[in-house]
């Protein structure tokens, strides 16, 4: 079933895409949607990173990359890692692509034979079991809705078989928020398997501690980074893996022939963005600091309660009204009763049931605004109606 078929109508609206393409139906009906659904802030590429791609257009940088990514672009990435984490990056460990998501379906693809477990985190991201599978693999849950939402190594453990090739872990996480110090990552990285990081919203603590990357800690893992969600380029489709040596040769094969190369222009931009990392990303954390103090203290008034205390990123996982069926359904009618899009936790696996995420992908008049019509539907319905 497609998504188009998903979301059909508000019944429909069940599913992530299909909240998504419902919420775009009531719009071009002229209804006022508030969206605090998306995977995407509503903030614009900073001037610096569009203007070098631009000049890259200009200079006629349009023809093929070395296929692994401009050497420049890797170079950076290794001096940013450098710079931030105190780890010291070989260039030729660095294998860009277009996304995060496609560098992990690529990296599953050299590192997985058929029947190989990956032990990842439940509640999460909805496309690692995707992307394992693809790869001929099986994703293991560990869920974590009996552990306090969040993904420990000590959860992970209990996982463990002869067939795990890998673990991944994903901080500051999708859907939750949570972070892991440096005693938790050096857990993750004593249990033995390949440790597969995600690190994709890294830069975006609401806090001014040091953030940590697995890298620190051993160099059997894999540090998966993008663009889109600390430099507000998600249009960009810009990625890549920092690999361990035992992994360089067959997944720079792989790439050439899989992808060949990465857009050339974007790169150029991602190379500035590296540049000012520091600086682009305090403006995203600032902003995102704001709109969660305003979801927080919107959701209070409400009475809707976090699962946990966000401590990064840019999502809640909030517990459903008792009452208020599945996730699907609850989400289903607050985007056609109250106008208000949130993401089922169901999307999220098993442990996300009887929850919703709530998104800071738009400013603090809009989150205000969702979570009053959410308070008034909660309400009617209490009363009855609709």
């Amino acid at each position: 079933m497609t998504s188009q078929q998903q979301c059909g109508g508000p019944a429909q609206a069940r599913t992530c895409m299909g909240i998504v393409d419902e919420a775009a139906r009531l719009e071009r009906l002229g209804k006022p949607v508030v969206h605090l659904e998306k995977g995407e802030l509503d903030l614009d590429t900073h001037d610096l990173v569009k203007e070098s791609a631009i000049q890259a257009l200009r200079k006629n940088r349009t023809r093929y990359s070395h296929s692994s990514g401009l050497p420049e672009l890797r170079q950076a990435i290794s001096d940013y890692y450098g710079r931030v984490y105190g780890v010291d990056v070989n260039p030729a460990r660095v294998v860009v692509n277009s996304g995060s998501s496609a560098a992990m379906l690529e990296l599953f693809l050299a590192l997985l034979e058929p029947g190989d477990e990956v032990v990842i985190p439940d509640p999460g991201y909805p496309a690692y079991p995707s992307l394992i599978e693809a790869a001929r693999g099986r994703a293991v849950r560990a869920a974590a809705a009996g552990h306090g939402y969040v993904h420990t190594a000590e959860l992970a453990a209990d996982h463990l078989t002869s067939s795990t090739k890998a673990l991944l872990i994903n901080f500051p996480s999708n859907p939750v928020g949570s972070l892991a110090g440096p005693d938790e990552l050096r857990a993750f990285a004593e249990l033995g398997p390949l440790v597969v990081a995600d690190e994709v919203y890294h830069g975006l603590a609401f806090s001014d501690e040091r953030p940590h990357t697995i890298l620190e800690y051993t160099g059997d893992a894999v540090s998966v980074g993008s663009f889109s969600k600390s430099f507000a380029m998600t249009g960009w489709r810009l990625g890549y893996v920092i690999v361990p040596e035992s992994l360089r040769s067959r997944l720079t094969r792989m790439h050439e022939y899989l992808f060949v190369g990465s857009n050339t222009f974007a790169q150029w931009g991602a190379v500035t963005a590296l540049e000012n990392a520091e600086a682009i990303q305090k403006q995203i954390r600032d902003e995102l600091r704001g709109r969660q103090e305003c979801l927080r203290d919107a959701l209070s008034h409400s009475g809707l309660r976090p699962v946990y205390e966000p401590r990064g990123g840019f999502y809640t996982l909030v517990h459903q009204p008792e009452g208020t069926g599945s996730s699907a359904a609850f989400a289903a009618r607050l985007l056609e009763h109250a106008h208000v899009a949130l993401t089922p936790g169901s999307e999220f696996g098993p442990s996300g049931e009887g929850c919703v995420r709530f998104s800071l992908s738009a400013p603090r008049e809009q989150i205000r605004e969702g979570l009053q019509r959410i308070t008034t539907f909660l309400h009617s319905s209490a009363e009855g109606s609709p």
